[in-house]
């Protein structure tokens, strides 16, 4: 299976006059983006659907903790707010169909870091950060730069192993980078769209609170209307692989079955 940005269009846009097309339009209109258009309009995913759920655990087995000795309490608003026009998303899925391979937390450190994602995101974060006054002021901005990756990391693995053992159950779910990062749907299947989420005041809490801009603002006047699933995933403590549990992915299958 592969899912190209024509068929995420296809199944996704089914109004050319409608939220998704115009936000579309002037994703493609805008300067800053002018690298990130063609990379997404052009990316396919492919091997993204090939992994199974014995991967992600062989990855998780083979990978450190993610945020290691770094506490919360060392997020600078300065990394935590960065912005390039490459996504974190875009860099991930980047190394799983370059590579072929789910990365472990040190893989993806280094690809971000040293690898070639770092002229998209690591250079222009130094870039911005500038030259550090002293040695406690390199600690702290390199702290806070692994928190971010390290959350970060560890919410992605949580969402593909999500989608591969909810594929292993049957429901053929899709995923692309325009409908993640563009129009805020983790995956679709069908006429539903599935958003995952942590209980979480600070991003959301639910369809219409927090940081992250529900699908709803895309798709709720859609014809044929689209099943939004709203779906929570509890975290499992401190820098640990946050998976959905059996019971979760079970209730998950079993919704979007009776929705299709």
């Amino acid at each position: 299976m592969k899912v190209t940005f024509q068929e995420c269009c296809q199944d996704l846009l089914r109004d050319s006059a409608g939220p998704p097309a115009r936000a579309l339009q002037q994703w493609q209109l805008k300067p800053e983006l002018i690298e990130v258009v063609p990379f997404v309009t052009e990316f396919v995913h492919k091997y993204l659907f090939q992994i199974d759920p014995a991967e992600v655990e062989l990855v998780m087995s083979r990978s450190g903790h993610a945020l290691g000795n770094v506490q919360s309490t060392e997020q600078l608003p300065i990394i935590e707010n960065f912005w390039t026009p490459f996504a974190l998303q875009h860099l991930l899925h980047w190394y799983i169909e370059k590579h072929r391979a789910l990365p472990t937390w040190e893989d993806f450190a280094a690809w971000m870091t040293r690898g070639d994602a770092a002229a998209l995101w690591h250079q222009p974060l130094a870039k911005k950060l500038g030259h550090p006054r002293d040695n406690d002021e390199r600690l702290a901005w390199s702290h806070a730069a692994k928190w971010r990756l390290g959350k970060f990391y560890l919410s992605a693995i949580r969402e593909i192993d999500v989608l591969a053992r909810l594929r292993q159950a049957g429901c053929e779910l899709k995923y692309h980078l325009l409908a993640d990062v563009l129009f805020r749907a983790d995956f679709w299947s069908g006429n539903s769209i599935i958003c995952l989420y942590f209980p979480n005041n600070n991003y959301r809490s639910g369809s219409e609170t927090g940081r992250k801009p529900p699908a709803e603002r895309f798709f709720s006047n859609a014809v044929p209307p689209f099943n939004i699933i709203h779906f929570p995933v509890g975290r499992q403590g401190f820098g640990k692989f946050w998976l959905a549990d059996r019971d979760s992915i079970e209730k998950l299958a079993e919704l979007i079955s009776t929705t299709q």
